[in-house]
């Protein structure tokens, strides 16, 4: 699997595009994260990419074929969104939550054994299992977004598009997720998210892009992106990439703020 944008421009179609010269791609067992600051088109590249809103230039590409014509059940066959936030509206229960998942493959149809065990996969993945009976407005804020992330793998896709999965929890629930995103990487899933963290690229061990309001987008490795320099152009605050060494033996990095 290959998701691939090229040149692509972004905005609402009456306004300016707000991301030009967009390129980047996403392959099978690949995480991306998306970084910017607020206010520079994030969300909205996420949306031009799932087809939401129109593009402006350029072309998204699966596989080599262009998805300007997709059916929205094809591109939910391969591509799974997970919107920013969520608000239950119902006490329903998880597992039904997660079953709504299959919609594009039931249709009108009652849900099978097999539906089932699709929807009980997932949730293992997650690791909430345990929350299958329980009402989806009773978990908590890490847990919410753990089951929307098994709903989307419930679609059985190929990319996750996760729009700021961690936004709002707090410490432990952001390396719980992170954590299953990588595990979730492991799996041979492509995986594309945004993050107002660039912590959370050097523990994916992503790769990057980098969206700025007036400059230039920049793609590539973590390491090579999130420098002192592209984070003070993109942010307009001094950081210092610190680099210690974890107990398998793997050089980790982080941003330090310098006041």
């Amino acid at each position: 699997m290959k998701l691939a944008v090229r040149d692509m421009s972004c905005g609402w179609e009456t306004g300016r595009p707000v991301q030009r010269y967009v390129n980047f791609t996403v392959a099978s067992g690949e995480i991306c994260c998306v970084l910017g600051p607020n206010g520079c088109g994030k969300s909205t590249l996420f949306k031009t990419v799932l087809g939401l809103i129109p593009r402006q230039a350029g072309s998204v590409s699966f596989d080599g074929e262009n998805i300007a014509r997709w059916s929205p059940k094809k591109l939910a066959s391969v591509m799974a969104y997970v919107s920013q936030g969520h608000t239950p509206p119902f006490p329903y229960k998880v597992r039904d939550v997660v079953l709504l998942g299959r919609t594009n493959k039931m249709g009108y149809a009652q849900p099978s054994a097999s539906d089932y065990q699709i929807v009980d996969n997932a949730l293992n993945d997650m690791g909430i299992y345990d929350l299958v009976e329980k009402p989806y407005t009773d978990v908590s804020g890490g847990e919410l977004q753990l089951v929307m992330i098994a709903r989307a793998l419930a679609q059985q896709p190929q990319l996750l598009v996760l729009d700021e999965p961690t936004a709002a929890l707090d410490y432990g629930n952001v390396v719980r997720v992170i954590s299953k995103v990588r595990g979730l990487a492991k799996k041979g899933y492509g995986v594309i998210m945004t993050t107002h963290s660039p912590d959370h690229a050097f523990m994916c061990n992503s790769n990057v892009v980098l969206l700025q309001r007036n400059a230039s987008m920049q793609f590539g490795r973590a390491v090579d992106v999130i420098t002192e320099r592209n984070m003070r152009d993109a942010y307009g605050v001094g950081v210092k990439i610190v680099e210690f060494m974890t107990r398998e033996g793997e050089i980790m990095r982080m941003c330090a703020p310098v006041f």
